[in-house]
């Protein structure tokens, strides 16, 4: 089953009634002969637009400036929205222990490339993203006038860098040449760049137009409409935030592999006069059109609940919502977990000392994330009308999770497994059910901004270090996903009171404090597989993601004992002399070390190198 996500015609049809003579002859595809007649004399390297234009393509450009705010839209809406069933659920979501896909069973949930689903996600940022809307925008805004569309061309590239970074975080090395500058490559075998000099590319991004940003010319500047910008409204502030937290993002990311270049990234930060975001209204977010289109596209987990509740609570989130929070009985070290977990692969085995079989959250030393309360339904017979009264939800039932590899799958074993707690009947966003068609999806918010903080803390960069300081903000970031779900400041309290895990701040080693902060930073960036997938290969945290798994169908690509590393190349690659021999099993380049032994228990990993 494919969702078929609303890919608008809007921008073909804007660039049609322009007469975008010189357009016509573009290719769109960058796996065949990508000459672009519009762009004269264009070097490889760098990110600056160095080149010249024709004069007929410059005719062009101009003709289609009323359509900018219509396609900068589409940029952003699409982002990595595009065919999200397929190019990320089904993928990024399962592997980062976001969704308990109870279906697809061979396949990539088991680590079989699909390349029908995963060659979109190729096709998606290249073809329409990059070419068809980020180049078209930046040329524009270059050509026919850079000084009155500055800011809007420095906004654009922090987009696409967001977008960059979670390419090459998906593939590792990438095609990016010329492709940056809104160029084409002149030839059909493009070139591959080293995801380490990805990365360099995405910090200039984001330096330039932080810089730019904060510097424009002296002249009136275009803005985009509340409209056309459905993220900040056409604000500049908040897309500098925005930009200072996605590269302390991206810094912490390459700590391990490039610890210099990482703190001289991360404290440009954290030190900008703009700072990180500042609160929920920074959150980078995509809101659904069905919030101001009758009948527009929906959410995407709300509609994957109506097919059967396809996505359910995966096991590993279970066990994490039941005892992050237990008083007594938590073995920290986790040793006997790990063993049980490993010998017996069809047992639920006990969690950290708790039988998870026999939890009950109504003993004094068990304390249930609230957050559980709100994402899922305790395990009920499947009801796609479910509204606010919940008739179908067992009260009584302890939440189940789904280890992707059982072979019950589904609608009939929403009894068994949680279903995501869905709205199906109206768009009113309810306080204790969370999902509807109309539900917003975060890709960098304000909870993650105070983890990342705390862990820079750990590292010593900027002006606030140390344990106390990361205690501080680990215990502000879960109070803020607390207030994401509306989740009452005394229930946020005593969650963060239950936790065992906040002691680490109190003479606990680094490494042990760094997986506090890791754990929850993955439950509050949840349900976004493209960063809690990255996360787990960079830090190997949070523990709860254990092998063996119940089916592995890499064809030997990935060990029995490890976890996927990336998504493979498309086919359509593979005729590219220049595309690097990579399995789904090699780690990316920021990816230093593996999260199993080769027994396939997990191992305290080290990073603070």
């Amino acid at each position: 089953m494919k969702l078929n996500l609303y890919k608008s015609v809007a921008l073909c049809s804007l660039l049609a009634l322009a007469g975008c003579h010189d357009f016509e002859e573009m290719n769109t595809n960058p796996n065949a002969p990508v000459y672009d007649p519009s762009v004269m004399d264009c070097g490889p390297e760098g990110i600056d637009i160095d080149y010249t234009i024709s004069e007929s393509a410059l005719e062009s450009l101009k003709a289609t400036e009323s359509a900018l705010g219509s396609i900068f839209f589409n940029f952003t809406y699409e982002g990595l929205y595009n065919d999200y069933q397929t190019a990320t659920n089904l993928t990024h979501d399962v592997y980062a222990a976001y969704n308990g896909s109870n279906g697809f069973l061979n396949n990539s949930p088991a680590y079989a490339y699909n390349d029908g689903w995963s060659a979109a996600r190729w096709k998606h940022f290249y073809d329409d993203r990059t070419i068809a809307e980020y180049s078209q925008l930046i040329k524009t805004f270059w050509f026919c006038n850079k000084e009155y569309y500055h800011n809007a061309f420095y906004i654009t590239r922090i987009y696409y860098a967001f977008l960059l970074s979670a390419q090459t975080d998906t593939y590792g090395d990438i095609p990016i040449q010329y492709y940056v500058k809104g160029a084409m490559p002149p030839t059909e075998n493009v070139t591959y760049t080293p995801q380490k000099e990805v990365y360099d590319i995405i910090f200039k991004l984001l330096d330039q137009a932080i810089t730019g940003l904060h510097n424009p010319p002296a002249v009136d500047q275009y803005s985009f409409s509340a409209e056309d910008d459905r993220i900040y409204g056409g604000k500049v502030e908040p897309w500098i935030r925005f930009a200072n937290t996605l590269r302390l993002r991206l810094a912490l990311r390459v700590s391990n592999v490039a610890p210099e270049v990482a703190r001289e990234q991360g404290e440009k930060a954290l030190s900008d006069p703009s700072g990180l975001m500042k609160g929920q209204e920074d959150n980078m977010k995509l809101i659904p059109k069905r919030q101001w289109i009758t009948g527009g596209n929906e959410n995407i987990f709300a509609l994957m609940f109506s097919w059967g509740a396809s996505c359910v609570l995966p096991k590993e989130m279970e066990w994490a919502y039941k005892n992050e929070a237990l008083k007594e009985g938590v073995d920290t070290n986790g040793s006997g977990f790990v063993e049980k977990v490993a010998r017996n692969a069809d047992e639920e085995g006990t969690i950290f000392g708790l039988d998870a079989t026999k939890y009950n959250e109504k003993e004094a030393n068990c304390y249930l994330d609230p957050r559980c309360k709100i994402l899922f339904f305790r395990p009920s017979p499947y009801d796609p009308g479910i509204k606010d009264d919940y008739k179908a939800e067992d009260p009584n039932a302890e939440y189940g999770g789904y280890r992707n590899g059982a072979k019950e799958v589904g609608s009939k074993y929403t009894v068994k497994y949680s279903p995501m707690k869905t709205n199906l009947k109206s768009d009113e966003m309810l306080p204790d059910c969370w999902w509807n068609q109309a539900r917003e999806i975060i890709w960098l918010g304000y909870s993650e901004s105070l983890f990342l903080k705390a862990e820079a803390a750990l590292r010593g960069w900027g002006n606030e270090t140390g344990a106390t300081v990361a205690g501080r903000l680990y215990e502000e970031g879960v109070r803020a996903s607390m207030d994401y779900y509306g989740i009452a400041s005394d229930k946020a309290d005593e969650y963060i009171n239950h936790l065992k895990g906040k002691d680490a701040f109190n003479g606990g080693s680094r490494e042990e404090q760094l997986e506090q902060i890791i754990t929850q930073k993955w439950l509050a960036v949840y349900p976004n597989g493209n960063e809690g997938w990255a996360e787990v290969r960079r830090t190997d945290y949070p523990r709860y993601l254990l092998l063996p798994r119940y089916g592995n169908n890499s064809s030997g690509e990935v060990e029995n004992t490890k976890l996927i590393k990336r998504v493979s190349y498309p086919n359509s690659e593979s005729r590219n002399p220049n595309k690097p021999a990579y399995t789904q099993g090699t780690k990316v380049w920021w990816d230093v070390a593996d999260t199993m032994d080769e027994t396939g228990k997990w191992k305290t990993p080290d990073n603070f190198r």
